[in-house]
């Protein structure tokens, strides 16, 4: 496994490990859990809305897109072991960070942003790169 392989697959386990994080916080949010303040970052604007309304819809969100990155994770961690298929992988990943993106603007809405979220789409696009970058080195082999 070359180097560029071994970067692809770790980060590729971070996106499980925090998706994961990200379906625990949705639940959270889901059941109106005091621990799901941990997981948001106040941005201390004057948001007007309805909070038990907002916390439902973005923790029906985290939930959903958790779920799907758990998935990324999976197929990056298995691609990574054969890096001329990351085909499949960069199409999940760009659609992961999307979802990771609307969420973030979700909750710059709201007054508050989760740093799952950021963390997701910066894992997103780091993984992209590095398993671009496995790709073009498995096919000069």
């Amino acid at each position: 496994m070359t180097p560029s392989q071994k970067r692809f697959k770790i980060v590729s386990i971070l996106i499980l490990f925090v998706a994961l994080l990200q379906v625990v916080g949705g639940v959270f949010l889901l059941v109106s859990s005091p621990l799901a303040a941990g997981m948001r970052v106040s941005l201390g604007g004057d948001a007007a809305y309805d909070g038990a309304i907002a916390a439902e819809v973005i923790g029906v969100l985290a939930l959903v897109v958790g779920l799907y990155c758990f998935a990324v994770g999976v197929t990056g961690a298995r691609a990574a072991n054969n890096p001329r298929a990351t085909g499949k992988f960069n199409m999940l990943a760009v659609v992961m960070v999307l979802a990771s993106l609307v969420q973030v603007g979700l909750g710059v809405t709201t007054g508050q942003v989760g740093w799952v979220e950021v963390l997701l789409a910066v894992l997103g696009v780091v993984a992209i790169v590095f398993g671009s970058k496995a790709h073009s080195e498995a096919l000069d082999r």
